[in-house]
């Protein structure tokens, strides 16, 4: 019988990845503090390292930062996800040059089964990845190497502190590393379990990785069981080639300013809801129910504060524009309250299902001949000129109420218009 090879599981993490797709094309950014903002330039979603030396914490609000004189000379940029989102891509392709067996896991994560490419040294076949993410995207990472998925989280967590990669394939490695990860960083471990096991005198990974997977199952179910199992070196959890579809997806937005009228939340309903209906169609799937929320600023408590929410059935489901704007409409009517200024809305598709494989009812419909051309002609239309070229009804310009990005760099890599100039 062959030696049985053991597996060798690698994650991989752009480290500060937002700020690093950042300096690629602005190296003067390069050594200094820098943090990049959520949508409407609300707070901080990523910082650099010299930013974080600072005392800048994730999800600080912007408002509060830029008022600060010690955070002076901190580079602001605003969240530019058609970059970052190209960028992923490449890195991921470069991945894929050393395994096909890779899965991406976030826009900045990737597990990889090396069990037979690193076989040799395990340590210098991450190095030479590292170097050539770095080389052929300038993006630098950090790889942690494990025989599970849940120990190759936290090989990861040691590898940003080190030189870029951890091993922890041998058993007697563990130890120390697990001991050293508090509970609640253990992968799949929330907020709600960290109470409960803490309550129980587990505060570490390895107290947890000791704990009787009876009592695991018994108190957290399979999941608990699984992870315990993981942090034993036995694997449970496999790398899914293929994501699995979405249950829900949502299109929210935060606005520049505050809105007061139905008219103005129309306008931007009725253009969440297109791009919801877009994202359906990108991925294959159709929704039974659209769900549509407005919600005040909680940040203004001298104003006054509601929150209203709505849900409308699609019978048939569907991802057609037209229904799902149609929905959105009616149930925007539903959740509305005049005499606020609201501040965000959204739309959310639940009870998601592939086009070849939704539940039919006794009194669905065909749909008229030509509307999946007339949506084919749409995501066209607007993938080329721009999202919101074309929609249903009455389309404003300019947006006034889109949020701001006062500090959003060129997509360099996505617009003849935008691309890097040298000088």
């Amino acid at each position: 019988m062959p030696p049985i090879i053991p597996p060798i599981i690698a994650l991989a993490d752009g480290n500060n990845f937002f700020v690093s797709c950042e300096r690629v094309f602005q190296p003067d950014l390069r050594n200094k503090p820098a943090v990049v903002l959520s949508n409407n330039d609300g707070c901080v979603i990523a910082r650099s390292a010299e930013a974080k030396a600072l005392g800048i914490g994730m999800g600080e609000p912007y408002f509060k930062m830029r008022e600060n004189p010690a955070w002076r000379g901190v580079q602001v940029r605003s969240s530019n996800y058609t970059l970052y989102g190209d960028m992923s891509a490449r890195m991921m392709d470069v991945f894929a040059q050393f395994t096909p067996d890779i899965e991406v896991y976030s826009i900045d994560e990737c597990f990889l089964d090396l069990s037979h490419a690193a076989a040799g040294d395990a340590a210098a076949y991450a190095q030479d990845i590292r170097r050539t993410v770095l080389q052929w995207t300038g993006l630098p990472v950090s790889i942690g190497m494990a025989p599970t998925k849940t120990l190759a989280k936290i090989a990861n967590r040691l590898a940003k502190k080190a030189d870029g990669v951890s091993v922890l394939l041998a058993p007697e490695t563990h130890t120390a590393a697990l001991a050293a990860t508090p509970v609640g960083d253990v992968w799949g471990i929330g907020r709600r379990w960290t109470r409960m096991l803490q309550g129980h005198g587990i505060h570490s990974a390895l107290d947890l990785k000791r704990a009787d997977r009876t009592w695991a199952r018994q108190c957290m179910g399979v999941v608990g069981q699984r992870t315990v199992d993981e942090l034993n070196g036995i694997p449970c959890i496999a790398l899914e080639d293929c994501p699995p579809d979405k249950q829900t997806t949502a299109v929210t937005r935060s606005f520049g300013k505050m809105m007061t009228t139905h008219e103005e939340l129309q306008e931007i309903v009725k253009a969440l809801a297109s791009r919801a209906a877009e994202k359906l169609r990108q991925g294959g799937l159709i929704a039974e129910i659209v769900n549509v929320f407005v919600r005040g600023n909680p940040f203004r408590p001298d104003l006054p504060q509601f929150t209203g929410s709505a849900s409308i059935g699609l019978t048939p489901a569907g991802n057609h524009t037209g229904d799902i704007v149609k929905a959105a409409m009616k149930a925007l009517r539903q959740a509305y309250r005049p005499g606020i200024p609201y501040k965000k809305a959204g739309v959310m598709m639940f009870n998601l299902h592939r086009v070849d494989a939704a539940p039919m009812t006794l009194f669905d419909t065909a749909r008229p001949p030509g509307a999946d051309k007339l949506m084919q002609a749409f995501d066209a239309i607007n993938g080329r000129f721009g999202a919101g070229s074309i929609g249903y009804g009455q389309v404003y310009r300019p947006r006034h109420w889109y949020m701001n990005q006062n500090h959003r760099s060129r997509r360099y890599t996505t617009r003849w218009d935008e691309l890097p100039e040298v000088h």
